[in-house]
């Protein structure tokens, strides 16, 4: 039996989708333009210099200079730093407690690290924008992973759901992008991206209805189209912080320890974990994120097996915690 020193994941959705931009977006193409400002009465522009060297994002090159381009980037910093600025600074604050696991995560898979990004939107998205199937949790996941299919193994049942649990969830998101990038054939991160907001088909027909593969030549369907705009635009504002006069200090990562390995003789409700490590029981739910409220349990057994947990305990309580569930009985055997 072991405890584990572990991040705590926030779940948080931030962002409220679906509000017009301010002057809104429009899609025509245009050839390159000469660095100009846009013509946009929006309060805030890109950073001085910006466009004195090439944007790369998610390993592409993203055409600032096209004056297209540019408003459209431009409408989503004013709707980030104006209508949304409340939760950008908390976004932004809370960035270091969790993007250590995301950026592990998409090391390991050979994903971006831009797309640390995407979940804050993702997790706020209404499924009633979107042409795809409804999401959940961080990534939007319209179902769970399974091992068949390349990732981790899943579940969703009347107790839990696995979408919620940051780790699988990121792992489940990276195997899921990676195999849609092979499915249109490999034409870069933002058209994947595009391709999971809506699916494959739409996107291989958009291409052969308006003959290119460009991404900022199409056009897109606008709830999807927007969600990767914001995504780039909030990068922009996050590595120009000082710019937009964003002056905040990182808040410090929240550690948590986890046990690992558990095999219950009896159902552990989340009263029990709160009463014995003397926390109320919201901190123990958002510490396993991944537990229903309306259960608020972790089953000894469920659909007539029995379960194996990790759970996630207040930092410096996870010894004592597992040392009060062997005395109360509450192990079936030895935590690995």
């Amino acid at each position: 039996m072991t405890v584990s020193k572990r991040y705590l994941i926030s779940i948080i959705a931030v962002f409220i989708l679906g509000a017009e931009s301010a002057g809104g977006l429009f899609l025509a193409k245009t050839a390159q333009a000469e660095k100009q400002p846009a013509p946009s009465p929006c309060r805030y522009s890109l950073p001085d210099g910006f466009l004195d060297k090439p944007f790369q994002f998610a390993g592409e090159v993203i055409p600032v200079r096209r004056r297209d381009v540019r408003y459209r980037l431009i409408c989503q910093l004013n709707f980030l730093l104006l209508d949304a600025r409340s939760v950008l600074t908390e976004w932004l604050s809370e960035k270091s407690r969790h993007s250590w696991l995301f950026d592990e995560v998409f090391a390991k898979e050979g994903v971006p690290k831009d797309f640390t990004l995407l979940g804050p939107i993702l997790s706020a998205l209404n499924s009633k924008t979107l042409s795809r199937a409804p999401g959940y949790g961080w990534w939007y996941l319209s179902r769970s992973c399974t091992t068949a299919e390349g990732g981790p193994e899943m579940a969703e049942d009347s107790w839990h759901d696995d979408r919620l649990d940051l780790e699988l969830s990121t792992r489940c998101f990276a195997t899921r992008i990676k195999e849609i990038r092979k499915e249109i054939g490999d034409k870069g991160w933002l058209m994947s991206v595009m391709a999971y907001l809506t699916s494959v088909k739409t996107v291989q027909e958009l291409r052969e209805r308006w003959n290119t593969g460009v991404f900022w030549d199409l056009p897109l369907p606008e709830a999807a189209e927007e969600v990767i705009l914001r995504w780039i635009a909030l990068s922009i504002i996050d590595s120009n912080r000082a710019a937009y006069d964003l002056r905040f200090k990182d808040a410090s990562p929240l550690v948590f320890d986890q046990i690992g390995g558990l095999s219950l003789a009896k159902d552990l409700t989340v009263a029990e974990i709160a009463r014995i490590t003397r926390v109320p029981p919201r901190e123990i739910l958002k510490l396993n994120p991944k537990i229903k409220s309306s259960a608020a349990v972790f089953p000894a057994k469920s659909g007539g097996k029995a379960q194996t947990h990790t759970v996630a305990a207040p930092r410096g309580a996870g010894n004592s915690l597992l040392e009060t569930l062997k005395k109360e009985g509450y192990l079936a055997s030895p935590a690995k």
